[in-house]
Order: structure tokens, then sequence, then C-alpha cells
């Protein structure tokens, strides 16, 4: 099999664990491994626990975004600091292992290429050389040549494999070197600084209960999965009934994010312009359109996991002028009914599209 393979693995553990006491110390651990665990998402799965380290694996579909999985593998850094905050925040505990929690960080490695599963009592576990290659990167010289603490690291097998070059170039490039395994290419991004830079953005989404209208819609298919549909430019032109056609203006960073527009063609007329005004991986998407007469709407796409898949909900301001200020002519029922049938009808495509994908993950072995 082919895929992707990422070990998150928890620094600081073995000084950690030697100078606190172990009942505590162990606890601590244990929740923040299991953090980690919380934030995974298909089509990523867990292949074991490797006493301070999560190792996992992923098939994803042939046509889902390289930013998507990437920014799925960013998310288990948000479980954990997440989990980390909280325990220096709430904890009254004076003991050696509360006091040193700060000491903890968190490394994630990813690398792309081919395995092999074994099943042996029961147990289910990957081999071959490229599972060897992703555990030797846990060893590098990353904090010594960069300076960063919390990083991912990413291989340039997964960069070509996931297309992702655009994404990675302001990342900083470093090479490891092993025994019976060479030279290993790659770029380190800091994960503590990206986690920090997405606490302090303002959030921009439409209440659900402020909305003029709203819709309601259930896929199959996983958040990242749904989230790859939402922001993939090629994914976007099929649910969205005008367009046939989308072009990207304003990556940031190579990535699609806030401040990021599609343009929208029919043939070779322009049909509108949708700029993204906010966004949280896997969560939300805020988005303005442009509407009619001038004016524009604002709707959030807000994800919610469910045992069964996603809970898709979109959020919609009535229709404004580019002040913000509501424009009353164009808030009519017969115009919010309107919306609704449009808006419904792309929801129905959209999950029509993540059901389809959904059906094509490959199961945990």
């Amino acid at each position: 099999m082919k895929g992707h393979l990422v070990i998150a693995d928890i620094s600081g553990y073995t000084q950690f664990l030697t100078e606190s006491e172990l009942d505590h110390a162990n606890g601590i651990v244990g929740d923040l491994l299991s953090a980690i665990i919380g934030a995974i998402q298909a089509p990523l799965a867990v292949s074991s626990i490797e006493g301070d380290a999560v190792f996992m694996y992923g098939q994803a579909p042939d046509d889902m975004s390289g930013q998507a999985i990437i920014e799925s593998v960013e998310l288990l850094y948000g479980g954990f600091a997440g989990a980390l905050e909280r325990m220096v925040l709430n904890t009254t505990c004076t003991c050696n292992a509360c006091v040193n929690i700060r000491s903890l960080g968190l490394k994630i490695v990813m690398h792309c290429g081919e395995y092999a599963t074994t099943t042996v009592a029961g147990i289910t576990t990957l081999s071959g050389p490229d599972v060897i290659a992703v555990h030797r990167l846990l060893k590098n010289r990353v904090v010594e040549e960069t300076g960063i603490q919390d990083y991912l690291m990413v291989t340039q097998q997964c960069v070509d494999d996931l297309g992702i070059a655009p994404l990675v170039r302001s990342w900083k490039a470093h090479t490891e070197t092993y025994d019976h395994v060479g030279e290993i290419a790659g770029y380190v991004s800091s994960l503590r600084e990206a986690w920090e830079s997405e606490r302090l953005r303002t959030e921009v989404a439409v209440p659900l209960d402020e909305a003029w209208d709203s819709v309601e819609a259930h896929t199959a298919a996983p958040p990242t999965i749904v989230w790859d549909h939402l922001i993939d430019p090629a994914k976007r032109t099929q649910w969205i009934a005008v367009a046939d056609d989308t072009a990207v203006e304003h990556r940031i960073a190579g990535r699609i994010g806030p401040g990021t527009e599609y343009h929208c063609a029919h043939g070779d007329h322009e049909v509108g312009v949708f700029t993204i005004l906010d966004m949280r991986t896997n969560a939300y998407c805020t988005v303005m359109s442009e509407f009619v007469d001038g004016s524009f709407l604002t709707y959030t796409w807000y994800l919610r996991a469910v045992e069964n898949g996603t809970m898709l909900t979109m959020a919609c301001r009535a229709p404004h002028d580019a002040d913000g200020h509501t424009v009353p002519a164009l808030s009519s029922e017969d115009a919010r009914a309107g919306w609704h049938a449009a808006a419904t009808a792309n929801a129905g495509l959209l999950v029509s599209m993540t059901d389809a994908a959904a059906s094509k993950l490959a199961p945990a072995p």
C-alpha cells in the first residue's frame, strides 16, 4: 500500500519522566497522547502508540488536495497545545511533574511512501523501508540547525506526492542522513508559531441564531474530506451550480486562506467572486460572495463531526452593501426563498460528492 506516514512525538519526555513523580508524570503524558489521538481525523488513522509517540498512517483519495492533508496533520498540534495549556492553567499541584509541564513539546514528522501490513495475534503493524525512514527521522538535528522547538517536518517525497511545493516554499529546508537509509531531504515549519497566529486571528462567522437563512445537510464523509471539497477550487466548481471553472487569486504562503478569492466563470464570462473572510480547518469557513445589484452575501459553512460523518450547516446574513449595511429591498421572503433553493441545491451536490469520496476511503487494516 502507499500513503502518508506520520509520527507525533512528545519532546522532553525522558527528562520530564526522570525528574518527576511517576504517577503524575504518566498521567500528564497519557492525557497529552489522548489529546493528540482525539485530534486525528480520517483518512489519518492510528497505527500504534509507541511510548511518548503516536504513529499514524493515511491513504487519502487521489484527488484530495495537499493543503487539506497537511492541515489535518497540523491540527494534531492544536490538540496537544490546547491540552497542555489547560493543564497549566488548571493545576494547583506543586509536584515536579505539574510544575514542569511547560517543558514538554511536540515534534511531528511526515513521510510518504509504501508500507505493508502484518497481523500477528490480532495486532496489525506496518512495515517497510519507508516506515523505517519515518521513525529514523525522529532522531534529527532540526532544533540545533533551525532553532525551532515544536515543528512539523515534511519530507521531499511528501512534497512531491502531495503537490505542495508552493506551500512549503517559506519553510526551512532541512536534510538528514542515516545509515542504511541514506539522505532524506525535507522542510520544517514552526507549529507553535502557526498555532499562536491562528489563536490571535479575529473570528469572522455568521452566528446561527442571527442567520437570515440557513441550510443543514449530513454527509457520511469525515470533516477532512468535507473541508477539502469546501476549499479546493476544482471541487468547488463541481458543487457550485453557477460555475464551470474557477480561478484562485491571493493565496497566502501558497495556501488558500482569509483573503483568497475564487473567481467563478461560466464559459467566457465571470459569474461571481467568492472571498474567504475567515476559516478554521475542519471547523468553519466564512465567505462573502457577490449577489445582485451590487450587493453581497456573507455566509459561514460550519462542520461538526458526528458518529456517522459530518453535519454541515450554512448560516447566511441578509444581503448587504459594501459597507455591511443590510439592503431591505433584497431581503424579502421571496429573495430568501430563492437563495435558500440555490443553497440547498449546492449543499445537495456537495453531499453527493463527499459521500462518494467517503466510500473510497481505505479502511484501517
